[in-house]
Parts: structure tokens; C-alpha cells; sequence
């Protein structure tokens, strides 16, 4: 069936995309799954009435530490915590929420709003993640530390859904979007009902740890059908074929959750090949590297259904600690989206151009414990309009945005995310006890702009214009942390001192502000900032007034973040020259092969 644009209620009609489809009280086998996260659960927003006391959502708990296992299944309470710099994000994303007649209009159009939370005043972040979707069903884990308040016992009389002890989740950082609540690393063997096309349920086998092969336990797996299609006909995800398919040799990481039979639901996949730290191709020397990114990496030509892994290493002849990866290891992901061509093209892609989307990300290299190897988490901060599909505007894990197989990217786009090392950026450093690090600057930046989209500053809704728009806002995020770290560096007259005394930290400090100025340098068309980016103004995605005449002027002067491809050549650019690290993820239309579709990479300029 096609799905209607924006029809909600028809997509999670589904009972598998329902979160009580999968009951709590499940269990799996510690060997061969593993939890996603050590706090995971579901947002609920509050009834109107009942905000003054909560102070924040309730929070369906999911999965837990060990030490807190007692309070899987409950429902407690999720608010910020008081440290200042919490406080300060809160207090500078909150506003009353009025929906404008473009935001109105943008709901008749399909395009899903926080309509439960319109006509609010004084809406905080945690409210506008939990009011994203119609319904309560944004599943998320807590990232960063989480401190339990366990309350005074009592009830609140007139308080629906309030536990008997009202304990209290205090956090310090956007919850993350996710999908699933387990994971495993398989093999997919055969269709175990070839009748179907594409197959559901599919008969996998499980990776050994002590072998390093797949050949352990075997087990049937449910991939449920991906119900409804776009508008112009082309699916999310498709099983047809899987075992087939290059990335199978290396295996899947499967997310989800068992059913009330107690069936592992998949809901996500993620090729092992793509995240793992083994390189399919390593690239020496600046000019290689350079010549890769912006001839090479977009090259889809014979690449549909293939991931590719390529590690660019500028300087490691020259030595320097950024080029290698260890454990525990930040880098700065720049995605960019392309096109869904072939005979389901999307109307996007219909032309002969096609610019796609960009977002800034986060990758930490982590020890996979199932296959006792280095791979890469990512999470994208994604600044994205409201849209049909529900995606919402904020901290998303990679499981959730690309491999979600009912509204995630990996089978219908090609997708190209440029991971960057570069320690006097992605790093730390500590200078009179204090820990510096301008990737948590970003992240800061990021989560408040990505808080602001979600109710468009109070209208209710953004939108893309040629002066506001995915890269734009995500490069304003990236302009504000470089105005901010290059501010504190010339007026720390303290940490100069410091830095006199200490030759290696200074060193890296100098590698810090020579990429703070040459990418501030390199956003601005006439070296300028635009004057909404100077004063961090609240005009993101909203442009009100404005013609079109206005909004290409405005948009013109950061011309270099103008178009996905070009911020992400421009950045990824700069920082080689600083002697970065790159390493460069690409797919195409990866999971079950789909006839109808074809990859479209992103045009190039210049």
C-alpha cells in the first residue's frame, strides 16, 4: 500500500511499530544480544494539567543499570538537571508555543507537528521530543550521566500515570532517538517461507566470539514487512534477496525487541562492513586524500546495495597522533544524503541536480563486545524540518535515522558520512583543571539549535528556504562554537600564560586556532558573518517577511554552507590541511535489493 504524505495514524497502525507490541518483561540471551544502551525507555508527554508538577515528561523505563533494575516498567518522572549550564540550554530553547497559518498550512500539507503542545507557554526541550509525534511513542536512551532522585513516597492525587513513588530522572543532555531496545551480529542464511516476496522471517546465524565465525546458534527472525510505501512508490527497506547481497559475508548488527511470543522483532540493521574499523581502501598523503573526496567519494556508478570504507590518511608519513584511531577515539561526522533515482524516482530528483541534505554527527570509537572488535558509534545531531515521515528535529543514533526499516535511509539513499579526527578540535585538553573541547562546544550548539527547530521558536513549524535550510542552520550551529572558542582564546590572558609554560598543549592550541580561523574564514562569502548569525538572531527555517529576493541575498553571504556537498568539502577541507585524520563511510541503497530504485550521488560544484 502507498502511504498518504503525512498519514500518521496509517503508518503506526501497524501493531509492530507500536511500542506495546513488545513487552517488558522479555528476556534474551546474553551471549548473543546485547542492550543498546544502559538507559533506555519512552517519552510521554504530560497533560496540561498536570506540568506543574512533573516538571519536565514521564518516562516508560525500558532498560536499565543493574543496580536499577527494580525500575524497569515503571513510569517515572524525566527533568533536567539543575547545573548551570543544563539550566542555561533550558532556559534559552524554552518558549510559549503558537502555531502560525505556515505552520497550519504545513499540517494540511502532511507534515507532522507538535500539534499536543500548541497554544503551551513555556515549552522546554524534554517537552518538544516527547510532543514530536502524534502519538507517545519516541523511544529513547539517556546519554551522559543520569542521576535518580528516588522522591518521598505519596501519591499526587489527580495525576494520572504517576508512580506510587514519584522517583525522579535528572539529565544533562538531549535524549538520544533510537530504535530497538536489543541488538545482535548475524549472518542471514535463507528465507525460511520463500513463498513470501519479499520473506518476513528469516533464518540467521549468530557470530562466534570465540571462533571469530558465523557459526553460532541458529535462530528464526522476524523482519516485518515495511507496510506502506512513499508517495512515488519507492520502500524504506526491503528483505528481497538479503542473504544475497554484498555486506551479508561480513554480517548485520540486527536491533530490536521481542514480541509477546517472544519472536526477536528486527527493526533495524546496520552493515558490520560500514562500522567496524577495517578499512577497504587506505589512501596516503594530502593530495590523494583531497582528490578522493571530491572526485571519488560521490561515485555511485555500479555501487548499489555495496558499502565502502575508506580511510584517508593525509600526514601519517609525516607522523602525528591524529592519524591513528584507538578506543575511545571523537570524531566530527559531516553527512550528506543523495537522491532515490530509477523508476520510483523520488520528485526531488527529477531534474538533472540534486543537492541533498547535510547534518554534523558525532562518532566514538567503541569495543563491540559481541565481535570483540573497534567500531564506530555514530549519533547525528540532525537539524530537519518538520517532514511526512515523522522525523524529528534532534540527537538520533545511527540504528534509528539510517537503519530504521520503516522510515530510516539506508535502503532507498545513498549516503556518504566523512568522519574527521583532529585533536586540537575532536579532542581535549586540560588547562588549569578546566577540560576544554570545542566538539562539545558543537554538540552544546547543536542540541539548542535542533531544540529550536522542533517548534520552529515558538511558531510551531520550520521550513527550507534558500537562507535557511538544513546546512545553513547546522553551519550557523558550527559558526557560533568557532565565535565562541575564538573569542575565549584571545581573552584568556591566564591560559596564554599557562600555554607558555606548557610547549605540547600550546602547540595544540595553535592548531586549534588556526582551524578556528580558517573555517570561519571559509563560511563566509565575504568574510563577514550574516548579520542573524552574528546576534544568533531567531529566524532559523522561519524567515518571516522575507521574499525571495531577501532570502537569497541573506543566503548568498554564507554561500559556502549553502548546499550539503560544498559545506562538507569545504570543512572536510580545512581540516585536512590542519592535519586531520578522515575516514569516509559511504552506501547505497544497502539491505534487500530493490529493482526499482537506483542510487543518485549528489551533483558536484566546482
Amino acid at each position: 500500500m502507498v502511504r498518504k504524505s503525512g498519514n500518521y495514524d496509517f503508518y503506526r497502525a501497524a501493531p509492530f511499530n507500536q511500542p506495546s507490541f513488545y513487552p517488558l518483561d522479555q528476556s534474551v540471551e546474553p551471549t548473543l544480544y546485547r542492550a543498546i544502551a544502559p538507559w533506555m525507555g519512552r517519552l510521554i508527554l504530560p497533560q496540561l494539567e498536570q506540568r506543574q508538577f512533573v516538571k519536565g515528561v514521564f518516562f516508560e523505563v525500558h532498560h536499565t543499570p543493574p543496580a536499577y533494575h527494580h525500575l524497569v516498567g515503571q513510569t517515572v518522572f524525566l527533568r533536567w538537571s539543575n547545573n548551570p549550564a543544563t539550566q542555561a540550554f533550558v532556559q534559552a530553547t524554552t518558549k510559549d508555543v503558537e502555531f502560525t497559518k505556515a505552520t497550519l498550512q504545513s499540517q494540511q500539507e502532511g507534515n507532522i507537528h507538535a500539534d499536543r503542545i500548541n497554544h503551551w507557554q513555556q515549552v522546554d526541550p524534554l517537552e518538544s521530543l516527547a510532543a514530536a509525534h502524534p502519538v507517545d511513542d519516541m523511544i529513547v536512551m539517556l546519554n551522559g550521566p543520569v542521576e535518580v532522585d528516588e522522591g518521598e513516597s505519596g501519591r499526587i492525587t489527580g495525576t494520572p500515570l504517576l508512580p506510587h513513588h514519584p522517583i525522579t530522572l535528572l539529565i544533562t543532555t538531549t535524549p538520544i532517538q533510537i530504535t530497538g531496545r536489543y541488538y545482535a551480529l548475524v549472518k542471514v542464511l535463507e528465507p525460511v517461507n520463500s513463498q513470501e516476496n519479499p520473506p518476513e522471517y528469516l533464518r540467521v546465524v549468530h557470530f562466534n566470539r570465540v571462533s571469530h565465525q558465523f557459526d553460532g546458534a541458529e535462530e528464526v527472525v522476524w523482519f516485518p514487512a515495511v507496510r506502506f510505501a512513499q508517495v512515488y512508490g519507492s520502500y524504506p527497506s526491503t528483505t528481497r534477496d538479503l542473504e544475497k547481497m554484498p555486506p551479508n559475508e561480513v554480517g548485520w548488527y540486527i536491533y530490536g525487541a521481542k514480541d509477546a511470543r517472544g519472536q526477536f522483532v528486527v527493526q533495524a540493521i546496520a552493515p558490520r562492513a560500514l562500522l567496524r574499523l577495517q578499512p577497504d581502501q587506505v589512501l596516503m598523503g594530502e593530495t590523494a586524500a583531497w582528490k578522493y573526496l571530491k572526485r571519488r567519494a560521490w561515485d555511485v556508478k555500479g555501487q548499489k546495495g555495496k558499502t565502502s570504507s575508506v580511510l584517508l590518511l593525509p600526514f601519517l608519513d609525516q607522523g602525528g597522533e591524529d592519524q591513528i584511531w584507538q578506543e575511545g577515539d571523537r570524531a566530527l561526522v559531516l553527512h550528506t544524503y543523495g537522491g532515490i533515482g530509477g523508476k520510483n524516482r523520488e520528485p526531488a530528483a527529477k531534474g538533472s541536480l540534486f543537492f541533498g541534505h547535510f547534518s554534523y554527527g558525532v562518532a566514538t570509537v567503541v569495543r563491540e563486545p559481541l565481535a570483540d572488535e573497534l567500531m564506530f558509534d555514530i549519533v547525528y545531531y540532525q537539524v530537519y524540518t518538520h517532514n511526512v515521515d515523522g522525523i524529528t528535529a534532534g540527537p538520533i543514533a545511527w540504528c534509528a535515522y539510517m537503519g530504521d526499516r520503516q522510515v530510516g535511509w539506508l535502503g532507498s539513499r545513498p549516503v556518504c558520512d566523512v568522519l574527521i579526527k583532529h585533536n586540537a578540535f575532536t579532542g581535549a585538553f586540560s588547562v588549569h583543571g578546566t577540560c576544554y573541547s570545542v566538539l562539545d562546544i558543537l554538540i552544546q550548539q547543536l542540541e539548542r539549535m535542533t531544540a529550536r527547530y522542533r517548534i520552529g521558536d515558538g511558531t510551531g513549524g520550520t521550513s527550507v528556504s534558500i537562507a535557511h535550510n538544513c546546512s545553513q542552520d547546522s553551519n550557523q550551529a558550527l559558526y557560533m562554537t568557532l565565535k565562541q572558542v575564538g573569542e575565549a582564546i584571545q581573552t584568556d590572558l591566564e591560559l596564554v600564560q599557562e600555554l607558555q609554560d606548557n610547549p605540547g598543549e600550546a602547540q595544540r592550541y595553535r592548531q586549534l586556532f588556526n582551524s578556528v580561523t580558517r573555517i570561519r574564514k571559509k563560511l563566509l562569502l565575504c568574510g563577514s558573518a550574516r548579520a542573524d548569525w552574528q546576534s544568533d538572531r531567531d529566524t532559523l527555517g522561519i524567515t518571516p517577511g522575507l521574499n525571495i529576493i531577501q532570502k537569497t541575498l541573506i543566503g548568498v553571504q554564507s554561500w559556502p554552507t549553502l548546499l550539503p556537498r560544498v559545506a562538507s568539502e569545504t570543512i572536510a577541507h580545512q581540516l585536512i590541511r590542519q592535519r586531520a585524520a578522515v575516514w569516509v563511510l559511504r552506501t547505497n541503497q544497502v539491505g534487500g535489493y530493490d529493482p526499482d530504485i537506483e542510487p543518485l550521488g549528489l551533483t558536484r560544484i566546482g
